[in-house]
């Protein structure tokens, strides 16, 4: 009975998820109401399980209502409880949160991060919805970034996956992403097909407030070219908005930015005679009091936000002051700075409130000043030897560090020294026996190879001699192949003629190729040649965290990222593996971790390893380079 029961309240506790977190798209503050609802199901179940889905739920819309620390404290609490459970679904849709949220805060790459593992769980889950998702949303990540191709590629995906199981509105989420690339392009035709393919679809789904968001996306394409049609669409959306929700704060901004465009049109006479829409005014006059009220509205609406009602305020003084109505635009300009003035009286008031406070003191100090002048000079006598005394200690104390400063700098810069010979001196062996084994152990065993062929030609041999001696040459160019694969490693070709970046890539393909273990492999930032040093050292540090991962972690996907900045590159790897506890190997030694170790010294930089046993492992690494 139990079990039934529970399978009932976990059937209406998702579909009581399902209506928070489409309410989260475009009514935040009412599907809060619903996301703490599923919170008091949740903590009264007991289920760890519908408490991880509360919190999950709550984190997008604490998202949605831009409240980012609050909604990654969520997110985390129900990831943990995800992972505990193993619940990969689950995870995915972590994943897919931290995500968005990253992308909000402009961290690009770790957005980026993110999106690709929950990408990578939907896809072994089959949980196509949330593979369209992360495609969106990583093309979004590469719009922001100005990656227009690359945003495009991740659209195509996402329209492929829609097509295996059809649906309507992640195809409008498409289309108007396809439409916002296309508009990046200047490409007008396109984009304008894609906003009103996704505004036909939104319309016969009742998404009103989907709606009036494409509209909006749409006249912006109008705005420079077409300023009346811009306007025209404008008022379409607000129609649709003031069906729903007119006070709500996405319609005072879609009317203040009509009000604008209002007034721009009225400066221009033009525009004025080409105006045919009876909805909007072919009058100058009428235009700046149309602009005015909208604006007007708008303020009535964004009282509460600061710089909605800073933006009105001047708009509609810069209106009074065309139309040459001076007192009001002053008015209006002056409750501009009123208003900001007003968020701060009370602070003025305590600090007012103090400084009388002090001057009621310091006239006390000074009544009595004459009676204490004795006291004073004794006082101040003390305090100074003290200061003298305080003084030279702490230059003495200051010398004392200063010298310890330097000795440790100078043992620094000794080790450091120590590690830079070390590691040249690897690297040079390397580069010599690599050398010597592909133009002298190669060549030779390519001569015998060729000797042995030509003697072959001479001898006349039985069937199973010929088949002996076709094994025996078989084996020969396994061995010069093998040979050939211990130089590559030794001194990687790549490296040299292609650079850091190319040599990576075709390191991890060939590792791929190799072991069937799949690896991702991005590079991201600017592109800029380091020293001959950094790139072998680079390429050493990956080269040993891949071959650990593979080796150690029994993982199916290993991720490899290479950011470069302008004055510094982050290194990850991560992998999908079994993991480890971290504090077991603290003090473990071994000549890889050694040389990783050495290596991220010499490039002044740090290392994170994130792990524990059946979570996988992330080891982030930055160096100054």
């Amino acid at each position: 009975v139990y079990s039934q029961n529970f399978v009932i309240v976990e059937k209406d506790f998702e579909t009581l998820r399902n209506i928070t977190e489409t309410l989260a798209i475009d009514f935040p503050d009412s599907a809060l109401v619903y996301a703490n609802k599923l919170a008091t199901i949740a903590k009264s179940s007991n289920s760890k399980q519908l408490v991880a889905i509360s919190l999950s739920a709550m984190a997008k819309v604490k998202y949605k209502l831009s409240k980012m620390d609050e909604a990654i404290a969520d997110n985390q609490k129900s990831f943990e409880i995800n992972s505990e459970l193993k619940n990969q679904g689950e995870i995915a849709k972590n994943y897919y949160v931290f995500g968005s949220i990253m992308y909000y805060k402009g961290n690009y790459v770790e957005s980026v991060k993110y999106y690709l593992k929950s990408l990578y769980l939907a896809v072994d889950l089959k949980l196509y919805s949330l593979q369209i998702s992360n495609y969106i949303g990583l093309s979004i990540v590469s719009e922001a970034q100005k990656k227009i191709d690359e945003s495009l590629n991740y659209l195509s995906n996402a329209l492929e996956i829609e097509q295996k199981q059809p649906n309507e509105l992640q195809k409008a989420e498409i289309y108007t992403q396809l439409g916002a690339c296309y508009s990046l392009m200047n490409n007008i035709s396109e984009s304008e097909k894609y906003f009103e393919l996704a505004y036909k679809i939104y319309k016969n789904g009742n998404k009103d407030f989907s709606q009036a968001y494409v509209l909006v996306k749409l006249s912006n394409l109008y705005y420079e070219k077409e300023p009346i049609r811009a306007i025209e669409i404008q008022l379409k959306a607000q129609k649709i908005i003031d069906t729903i929700a007119p006070d709500c704060l996405t319609s005072a901004y879609n009317i203040v930015y009509l009000g604008e465009s209002l007034f721009d049109l009225a400066k221009n006479d033009s525009l004025i005679k080409e105006i045919k829409n009876n909805k909007i005014p072919a009058n100058k006059e009428q235009l700046l009091t149309l602009a005015e009220e909208y604006l007007k509205r708008g303020l009535l609406i964004v009282i509460k936000n600061v710089d909605g009602v800073l933006s009105a305020y001047s708009i509609i003084s810069d209106i009074q002051a065309y139309r040459g109505d001076y007192k009001n635009a002053y008015l209006n300009y002056q409750s501009k700075f009123n208003y900001n003035d007003s968020l701060f009286s009370q602070k003025n008031k305590n600090a007012i409130a103090k400084l009388e406070s002090e001057k009621e003191i310091l006239q006390l100090v000074v009544a009595n000043k004459q009676k204490a002048t004795l006291n004073k000079i004794l006082f101040g006598g003390a305090a100074l030897l003290l200061i003298i005394g305080f003084l030279g200690y702490r230059n003495f104390k200051s010398r004392q560090k200063i010298q310890h400063q330097k000795i440790a700098e100078l043992e620094k810069d000794k080790q450091l020294l120590a590690i830079d010979a070390m590691l040249k001196g690897q690297e040079e062996e390397r580069s010599r026996i690599a050398k010597d084994l592909h133009d002298g152990l190669g060549g030779m065993l390519s001569g015998t190879k060729l000797s042995f062929m030509n003697m072959k030609e001479n001898l006349v041999l039985t069937p199973d001699n010929a088949k002996l001696f076709d094994k025996s040459l078989s084996m020969l160019d396994n061995t010069i192949g093998d040979l050939r694969k211990v130089a590559h490693n030794l001194m990687p070709e790549a490296l040299v003629k292609y650079g850091l970046v190319e040599a990576l890539r075709d390191f991890c393909d060939t590792v791929q190729s190799s072991t069937n273990i799949k690896i991702v492999y991005q590079s991201f930032g600017d592109s800029r040649k380091l020293s001959s040093t950094a790139e072998v050292f680079i390429y050493r540090i990956l080269q040993e965290l891949v071959n650990n991962a593979v080796k150690h972690a029994d993982a199916k996907q290993i991720i490899v990222q290479l950011t470069t900045y302008s004055n510094k590159i982050a290194i990850t790897v991560e992998d999908d593996g079994k993991g480890f506890d971290t504090s077991a190997i603290t003090n473990k030694k071994g000549d890889g971790l050694d040389n990783i170790k050495y290596r991220v010294q010499y490039l002044n930089g740090t290392i994170d390893t994130v792990a524990s046993p059946g979570n996988g492992t992330s080891v982030n690494i930055e160096l100054v380079a």
